[in-house]
């Protein structure tokens, strides 16, 4: 027998679970979003609860709503420990967010003694960091904010995990990709994280451009709610575009995966700003990049061989092992790795070719876009304003 038991507050509990019944509680459990369940005649000791101090925002709460729904639907063997193991890992990331809400404000000043910490200062100190130095000056608000960041990444993988498992193929197909999107959501910002860092460390930047990534951080490590669409739409909508569009190759010109990105929602903006006149070649190598998946390195390797073999156009089944481009969406079945592994492999090679002066793109198109976007587009001032929290 399959019954939601709600606090006895919440309904008449002498009403007969007939199946209006039971589509009144479904509908009124996804409302209030406070439930517990029972599908073996043992109901759960505690209930699922999202606090206001948690990792989802309304639409990501719907969506873990949605999931469990299903489960009750689909009732099939071990349900209640699926549902058993959903809540207990809602409660850890709401705790997760609890702690990450103690700390204080990285927008407050405290006072210890005669020291003095404040937003000035943190970005002071951040701004004047290089790489090997930078994670050591970091408050424990941040460290806090991209554990749970890591957490609720994991936490889209284990409801992927219940919608192969635990529930039908149908109410899988349905439910699956909104799982993996949200999945996406917070990668991206783990991504967004990368790049600001790695600007704000930058000792060949412009000290107002590193204050204002430094301030980019500050906003990101803010509220547990955090996401890339709020400060960062162009960078959103790009590795959302670029993670649906596959790589042809053709010619290396690239425009196929250009139209493509565009077809896909890439912003424009983007586009736009990597093939303007004025672009410099490490650009363009840094764009050529992001649309084949490969380094400049391997790009270089697949244009010679098309030389020496007289063609003028080539496909991904004729490459060897060592020249096979990173496509950000044949990576992994795991969308957020296969995107992470996707930026990394591109951001290691530009770095170490920063490093070592060497030929080729020294950042990726997403921190030469980034850094366009923080000179030319951002308001410091309108920084330093601590932002509302998204529910």
């Amino acid at each position: 027998m399959r019954s939601i038991v709600f606090p006895a507050t919440s309904l008449d509990t002498g009403r007969k679970n007939d199946g209006n019944t039971e589509r009144f509680l479904l509908a009124h459990w996804k409302q209030d979003v406070y439930t517990s369940f029972s599908l073996s005649g043992q109901s759960m000791s505690k209930p699922i609860e999202f606090t206001g101090h948690g990792p989802f925002d309304n639409e990501e709460q719907a969506v873990i709503c949605d999931v469990v729904e299903a489960v009750l639907k689909a009732a099939m063997p071990g349900a209640d420990e699926v549902l058993a193991e959903l809540r207990r890992n809602v409660e850890r990331l709401d705790r997760m967010g609890e702690l990450l809400a103690s700390y204080p404000s990285s927008f407050s000043e405290q006072s210890l003694g005669r020291k003095t910490r404040s937003l000035h200062s943190l970005v002071e100190v951040l701004s004047a960091s290089n790489l090997s130095n930078f994670d050591m000056f970091l408050p424990n608000r941040a460290l806090t904010s991209r554990n749970l960041i890591m957490g609720e990444m994991n936490f889209y993988r284990l409801l992927r995990v219940v919608c192969d498992e635990a529930i039908t193929p149908e109410q899988a197909a349905a439910l699956k990709p909104r799982v993996e999107e949200r999945l996406c959501h917070c990668l991206y910002a783990r991504l967004a994280e990368e790049v600001l860092k790695h600007i704000a460390s930058d000792a060949k930047t412009s000290i107002e451009t590193r204050e204002k990534a430094a301030l980019s951080l500050v906003h990101i490590w803010e509220h547990a709610t955090y996401r890339v669409s709020d400060f960062f739409p162009v960078l959103q909508a790009t590795w959302e575009a670029r993670r649906r569009v596959p790589v042809t190759l053709g010619t290396l010109i690239g425009t196929a995966e250009m139209f493509g990105l565009i077809q896909a929602g890439c912003d424009e903006g983007f586009v736009d700003y990597l093939v303007r006149p004025d672009h410099s070649e490490d650009e363009a190598a840094a764009f050529r990049e992001f649309l084949f998946g490969a380094t400049s390195e391997q790009l270089d390797r697949v244009k010679a061989e098309m030389s020496s073999t007289g063609k003028s156009v080539i496909g991904k089944h004729e490459l060897s092992a060592e020249n096979m481009p990173l496509d950000a969406n044949t990576l992994s079945s795991d969308p957020a790795l296969a995107m992470f592994e996707f930026f990394l492999s591109r951001h290691l090679q530009a770095a170490a070719r920063r490093q070592a002066d060497l030929p080729g793109p020294k950042r990726t198109a997403e921190e030469y876009v980034m850094l366009h976007y923080l000179e030319q587009s951002v308001d410091k001032e309108a920084l330093i304003v601590p932002p509302t929290e998204r529910r």
